[in-house]
């Protein structure tokens, strides 16, 4: 059975590691220092620090803004629980917001009355690889907390993501674009809140930091993360070209953007659990493309605030009834996920492509 994600690691990259360790240590010290560093210049950030999970890299990113308790932070209704959890978690009130109507991402300010909202902070993530309208967005004139777990590597047209937001977030779980067996960096340019990261990582009364074993096996992936890229744009360019075929598709990043595909998200008209049961009776898995979602009725109590397509605030009785969010809700009942990662074989590829191809 191909699964949907299946960890970037080769036995040059253990090596490499291996190598690398045998001189340090395997707990925290210069190796995990070197990594933020490296990934901070890749993104064109000043500085940054590595923790062991992405949940403490995610409060760690809003504590250092340093906001009042209660501030408001925006976040698509398509984000990952744990940020809404993070947020609360940070003494914050998170306030939801639907998503562009032809991407998974918060819609751009041109679309969007977000200064409606009265927000201190606005959290932008790159759901699926796609990008948002990260220059505009950047106008708002409150913090940005870019995360780009699933996006690391695509371009706005002018820029590469995660040099546009106050704080930048990369986790590295094995399905993420960099796979370093788990933690998160969190990266900025504020020479402010470069002092106040560093003063939160500290194994006893901190954040604990990245292990050295884990910045080491980063530190590779990240030499080879430009041939990553280019390896999932080629397959992605095959695999849409098959669903295009069909009666189906495949949302598309549109203007000057560049998307990395984190997986293959294709738009099902029909059932999207009998996708997932013809792919899997084919060898091949696929599930809904957003699970465990901010909006969804396990993750909110009544009356949390959250936003139309307008920017007017309603109310959510949490199970989306009258829904202020429809695109959300039409991404997370229509979009289905297909594997798509670098070490897809030419015989894999072509087992997917026949999947893809007679989708009922």
């Amino acid at each position: 059975m191909i699964p949907i994600f299946r960890p970037t690691i080769r036995r040059a990259d253990m090596d490499a590691v291996l190598t690398r360790l045998a001189e340090d240590s395997i707990g925290a010290g210069t190796v995990s220092k070197e990594f933020s560093h490296s990934l901070a210049k890749y993104v064109g950030k000043r500085s940054g620090i590595s923790l062991r999970s992405y949940g403490h890299a995610l409060l760690a990113a809003f504590r250092a803004l340093d906001l009042e308790q209660g501030a408001r932070v925006g976040l698509s209704a398509l984000a990952p629980v744990s940020v809404y959890n993070m947020i609360a978690q940070a003494g914050l009130e998170p306030v939801l917001v639907d998503t562009d109507r032809q991407l998974p991402v918060v819609p751009s300010p041109l679309n969007f009355d977000y200064e409606a909202l009265s927000l201190s902070a606005l959290y932008v993530g790159s759901r699926l690889g796609y990008v948002a309208d990260m220059e505009n967005l950047g106008h708002l004139r409150i913090p940005i907390i870019e995360d780009i777990s699933e996006g690391l590597g695509g371009h706005t047209g002018t820029a590469g993501l995660g040099s546009f937001g106050d704080m930048t977030v990369v986790a590295m779980e094995p399905e993420h674009i960099i796979t370093a067996g788990g933690g998160a960096v969190v990266l900025t340019s504020n020479t402010r809140r470069v002092s106040a990261l560093t003063a939160l990582v500290d194994e006893r009364i901190g954040e604990p930091p990245l292990p050295d074993m884990n910045a080491a096996l980063g530190i590779t992936q990240l030499k080879q993360l430009e041939s990553f890229i280019e390896r999932r744009r080629d397959i992605a360019a095959r695999f849409v070209k098959t669903v295009q075929r069909g009666k189906y598709r495949v949302p598309l990043q549109g203007g000057e953007g560049d998307n990395v595909f984190f997986a293959l998200p294709v738009m099902v008209d029909g059932s999207p659990r009998e996708v997932e049961k013809y792919a899997r009776s084919h060898g091949v898995t696929a599930r809904r493309a957003f699970n465990d979602v901010a909006f969804s009725s396990g993750s909110l109590q009544d009356g949390i605030p959250s936003a139309d397509a307008s920017g007017a605030e309603t109310e959510t009785d949490g199970e989306g009834a009258g829904s202020p969010y429809p695109n959300a809700l039409a991404f997370a009942s229509q979009m289905v996920a297909f594997p798509l990662f670098p070490t897809l074989g030419k015989a894999e590829q072509e087992q997917i492509e026949r999947v893809l191809a007679t989708l009922p």
